[in-house]
């Protein structure tokens, strides 16, 4: 899962956004470095990455891609993902895209404490620029996935994912509906271990 899904586990299961946000951008013991609610919701968003890794769904789904590609399927899969909540939002949340990404950003911009330079440039781009809302058209994956390819050289065969996503893209689809709705309900069990 990308940004948009973790902030919106995130509010699934009342955890914090902002820690949720962040995780990627954190190394190590998140209780050391920040306060309990952040850290928890750093904890969860790895929960969700580990989970959704080990569906045997997902799994399936890397297959789809080609050999030189497959060691960087799983981040193509995450920005897919966050493609498809994005087109069926409707689907997992009463409030438009729009109002939930406002939401968002207001509560993710009030912590701002021991925030990495790399954290604060990516999120005020995403804010910026509407990252969260274009996830809906089709043609920002291939945008997302080449910025990501182009930003970090050991990632660049993301450059060469969007054809096999194309050529995929009913199948993804249709896994995304079976997928998601069980990361929701282990997002909500795991969240009740860390109260």
């Amino acid at each position: 899962m990308n940004f948009l899904a973790h902030l919106h586990l995130a509010d699934c299961c009342q955890s914090d956004m902002a820690g949720n946000l962040l995780a990627d951008f954190v190394r190590g013991d998140p209780y050391k470095q920040h306060v309990k609610p952040v850290a928890d919701g750093i904890k969860l968003h790895r929960f969700v990455d580990g989970y959704i890794d080990a569906m045997p769904e997902v799994k399936a789904c890397r297959y789809l891609f080609s050999d030189n590609t497959r060691r960087v399927s799983g981040i193509a899969l995450d920005i897919v993902w966050d493609h498809f909540l994005a087109v069926h939002w409707q689907d997992f949340h009463p409030y438009s895209l729009e109002h939930f990404v406002q939401h968002a950003e207001n509560i993710v911009r009030q912590y701002q404490s021991n925030l990495p330079e790399r954290y604060v440039l990516m999120s005020a781009h995403m804010w910026q620029q509407q990252w969260l809302i274009q996830y809906r058209e089709k043609p920002s994956i291939e945008r997302v996935l080449m910025r990501m390819a182009a930003r970090r050289p050991k990632l660049h065969q993301l450059a060469l994912c969007s054809e096999q996503i194309d050529d995929n893209y009913d199948e993804l689809e249709r896994v995304f509906h079976i997928v998601y709705p069980q990361v929701i309900t282990a997002t909500k069990q795991h969240r009740l271990t860390q109260r």
